[in-house]
């Protein structure tokens, strides 16, 4: 009993894995449930009243607010809006960032409905105010998931391969033990006995799951499809109940192959194993299971509960069939199979070694159940690989002419193009650890979502007696903790130390390279791993230009390391000794060199040509701005003859980092400042350097100023 409810148990966590802790199918799922039509209008009525109490004088035209934002809600233009909005709540889910996260909310939909009313209605905009998605944004903020939901997703991950694997384990083991209490029978029965109860419990188990996708079923349809949180029922259980049954109909599936073995070795005799056969079989038992009462009390509980799911969701059901047949007639084909080869060379090899061969019925039946038992054992391992963590972008990656995403930028000089780029890259909320960061997620993240520069602080840094915590160097961090000062304020510095209890740290154990902004205790992350994992996007992206530009407080021998530790050597871009132009987007990706590496303050000179000297082929503009009122374009480092513009552009003040980059990254405030900056100082801003790149416009910006857009 014990062994058949883990086997349940793991079932069920095991399509919550696949189904709703996997990237894809998770964005999938919450796409289809904000299409359906019920949901559509209930969220439209919604979003409906909240914009009519912030502007009471709207409701003389509701009619057409409550039709225009279901379509909004329903429409496949919101799509990009949604999966950007699914993003955060994702990777809260999944990676437990203690980050307050800001998913996409209702009132963020009512913003954009805002805008369609005053397409489809102008004569009613003049009574919108100005800042009334502003308004309506700022009542749908919410904190992200707690740890508990977090608590439970990992768990259902532990339990979807777990469970089954102790489900089977038990049921085995009884199986055995029942083998044991016959001492005249041979290992093939004991293996025939273990391998039947297995098979037991698997039916068993998917029985139990049938009855309660059936009560499920039951109760949701009761549910008021007029209200929100009814049809919200209806359609998550309308993406979930189908997973489910094809989860019933295939652990059913195997129940039964594990149960043939033993009928087989019971009729002492080669067993038809034809699907007309079993069909045929199955059928008269079906009919007829004969006189005993527990064979016609199964029949007739499994008659009403297929009934009634047929009635209830006869698709579904029909799915899960399909399954479970499918599954059994691949297995029954190699199960006619391997027995034929394997007798063939049996008895080519006792003829030529003059031995006799066996072919007894008790044997093969056992070599059958064991090849059984580790076909569902390998089942379960495969239906509980962990999920992919990252969500679909439309990031380019195949083989298809762009460059970067486009076809107009593969004949472009490298220094003739705009490259959206992100501050300080290390520095995710997404990821534990970081005190003050500058990036919603982190750097695969970022090139998964079009970023391809990426601006990352490199320093030397050792353990701590606290676990988890990273400190400078004691040669460094005098350094790190006057950019820390300059960047965040004395004040802040020292508030933020105190929170992360780390004003007294003693660094200890060897000194290796750390991803820090400035000091290492208010946030870290180890070099070389994020450098493999850049060697592993490039590979899955054959034609995209990567750019490192890095503040460089470890040196240019301990850079080129870890460059070729992460295997990233045969990807680097070297300047032509003498030249000076730049080759094409084209030319990079066809040479396979896609990765500029940049060095702020130390290049690699004649040993490592590669890691180039960024302030003598770079230029940029200053990037301690207080308020947004202090941007320029104002020179700062490097030679004024410099190929390559770096526009940094973002706002120092951790107090409203979010809404400064809201701001900011917004398309008349960048783009104004690109091309007025591109003015004075003669050059296209290809460096275009934000914080929270998800926050505004920095994507279609830097289309606009590739002339793409």
């Amino acid at each position: 009993m014990l062994g058949t409810l883990l086997v349940l148990v793991g079932t069920i966590a095991g399509v919550v894995n696949r189904e709703v802790l996997d990237a894809d199918r998770f964005t999938s799922h919450a796409q289809a449930v904000r299409s359906d039509p019920y949901v559509a209008r209930q969220l439209g009525t919604l979003l409906t009243d909240r914009l009519l109490e912030a502007q009471p004088d709207l409701t003389a035209v509701r009619p057409l607010l409550l039709t225009t934002a279901a379509g909004v809600v329903a429409s496949p233009a919101l799509g990009p809006a949604v999966r950007t909005g699914i993003s955060p709540l994702y990777r809260a889910l999944v990676t437990g960032s203690d980050e307050d996260l800001i998913v996409l909310r209702l009132a963020d939909a009512a913003a954009v409905v805002v805008g369609v009313v005053s397409l489809a209605a102008p004569q009613v905009q003049s009574t919108i105010p100005a800042d009334l998605d502003v308004r309506l944004s700022s009542l749908g903020a919410r904190e992200g998931p707690d740890g508990q939901v977090v608590g439970w997703v990992h768990l259902a991950r532990t339990m979807a391969w777990l469970c089954p694997l102790l489900g089977i384990l038990l049921l085995a083991l009884s199986g055995a033990t029942v083998g044991r209490s016959r001492r005249d029978e041979r290992w093939p029965t004991r293996a025939l006995d273990t391998c039947a109860e297995v098979g037991r419990g698997l039916l068993t188990s998917a029985v139990c799951l049938a009855v309660l996708l059936v009560l499920a079923g039951f109760a949701v349809g009761r549910a008021d499809r007029q209200t929100l949180s009814g049809s919200l029922q209806h359609a998550i259980w309308g993406q979930l109940d189908g997973p489910f049954w094809a989860a019933a109909g295939l652990t059913a599936a195997l129940g039964f192959l594990l149960t043939l073995p033993a009928r087989r070795a019971a009729a002492a005799r080669a067993v038809d194993l034809a699907p007309r056969t079993l069909v045929g079989n199955a059928w008269r038992a079906l009919l007829d299971p004969g006189p005993a009462p527990r064979p016609r009390a199964l029949r007739a509980v499994f008659l009403i509960l297929l009934g009634i799911a047929l009635v209830l969701q006869p698709l579904q059901v029909a799915e899960a069939l399909l399954w479970a047949t499918g599954l059994v007639l691949a297995v029954l084909g190699v199960a006619q199979l391997v027995p034929l080869a394997v007798t063939t060379v049996g008895a080519r090899l006792a003829s030529r070694h003059d031995r006799p061969s066996y072919d007894g019925p008790g044997r093969w039946a056992a070599l059958s159940a064991l090849a059984l038992v580790l076909l569902v054992a390998g089942v379960v391992v495969v239906g509980a690989l962990p999920p992919g963590e990252t969500l679909p972008t439309g990031a380019s990656g195949a083989e298809d002419g762009r460059c970067n995403g486009h076809v107009e930028l593969c004949d472009r000089p490298y220094d003739e193009v705009a490259y959206p780029a992100t501050h300080n890259a290390m520095a995710a909320a997404s990821e534990p650890g970081w005190f003050f960061a500058e990036q919603p997620d982190g750097i695969v993240a970022q090139l998964d979502h079009g970023i391809r520069v990426l601006l990352i602080d490199s320093w030397y840094g050792q353990r701590t007696q606290r676990p988890g915590i990273i400190a400078n160097t004691d040669a460094t961090r005098a350094a790190a903790l006057a950019e820390s000062r300059q960047s965040f304020g004395d004040a802040t510095v020292r508030t933020a130390l105190r929170v992360r209890d780390a004003l007294n740290l003693t660094p200890q154990g060897p000194v290796s390279e750390y991803l820090c902004h400035g000091l290492c205790e208010l946030g870290s992350t180890s070099w070389l791993p994020v450098m493999k994992d850049v060697r592993a996007w490039l590979e899955a992206h054959p034609r995209e230009v990567v750019t490192l530009f890095v503040q460089d407080e470890v040196s240019p021998a301990d850079t080129a390391r870890i460059v070729r530790e992460a295997g990233l050597q045969p990807y680097v871009y070297t300047p032509v000794a003498g030249g000076t132009a730049w080759p094409t987007l084209g030319q990079m990706i066809d040479s396979g060199k896609r990765l500029v590496i940049l060095m702020e303050r130390h290049g690699g000179g004649a040993t490592y040509p590669w890691l180039l000297d960024g302030f003598q082929v770079a230029q940029d503009t200053p990037f301690l701005f207080r308020t947004p009122t202090e941007l320029s374009c104002a020179p700062n480092r490097g030679p004024a003859d410099a190929p390559l513009f770096l526009l940094n552009h973002w706002i120092t003040n951790k107090a409203r980092e979010i809404s400064n980059a809201t701001q900011v990254n917004a398309r008349d405030v960048l783009l104004t400042r690109a091309r007025d900056c591109q003015q004075q100082r003669g050059l296209l801003p290809n460096y275009v350097a934000v914080d929270f790149y998800d926050r505004g416009d920095l994507m279609s910006v830097i289309d606009t100023l590739n002339g793409l857009g």
